[in-house]
C-alpha cells in the first residue's frame, strides 16, 4: 500500500533501525518507544489484520517474535516481555504489527489486561456458548 507508513519502510522510502530482516519480515526500533529495546515486527507484505494473513504467514512472523525476543534477553538482561499486536486499529499504522517490549522492574507498566478495562454484564456461560456456537 503506497501511503502506509511500514509498507514505506520496507521499500525503504523511510529509514528506520531495522535490527532483523528477512524476505518476508522485518523487525525494527519503534521511534516512540515504551521501554529501551521496543521492537515493532511486521510481514513485509501488507495487511490490516490477522485475517489477511495465512496460517504459514503468521507463523513466520511469531517465529520472527521469537528471535527478535532471544536478542533482547542477551541485549537487555531481561526475560519478561509483553507482546500487542496491533489488529486493525483505528489509530495509528493501518499495517498488523507486533510490539515487543522488554520489561524492567518497577518500569510503571502494568500487564496487558490493564489496557482496556470494560467489564462485560453478560455471564461468563453466555458468553462462552456464543463463541462456540460460531467457531462450529
Amino acid at each position: 500500500m503506497d501511503n502506509c507508513l511500514f509498507c514505506q519502510i520496507v521499500r525503504n522510502e523511510v529509514p528506520s533501525y531495522t535490527v532483523y530482516e528477512d524476505e518476508q519480515a522485518r523487525a525494527f526500533l519503534d521511534i516512540f518507544p515504551s521501554t529501551p529495546g521496543h521492537v515493532v515486527v511486521i510481514l513485509k507484505k501488507h495487511g490490516w489484520t490477522i485475517l489477511d494473513y495465512s496460517p504459514k504467514e503468521l507463523s513466520h512472523l511469531m517465529e520472527t517474535v521469537q528471535k527478535v525476543v532471544r536478542a533482547l534477553i542477551v541485549s537487555f538482561k531481561t526475560e519478561v516481555f509483553t507482546l500487542g499486536v496491533n489488529h486493525k486499529e483505528e489509530q495509528g499504522v493501518h499495517h498488523l504489527h507486533i510490539h515487543v517490549l522488554p520489561r524492567f522492574p518497577d518500569d510503571g507498566g502494568g500487564v496487558i489486561q490493564s489496557i482496556v478495562e470494560t467489564n462485560g454484564k453478560e455471564p461468563l456461560t453466555e458468553i462462552a456458548e456464543k463463541i462456540k456456537k460460531v467457531m462450529g
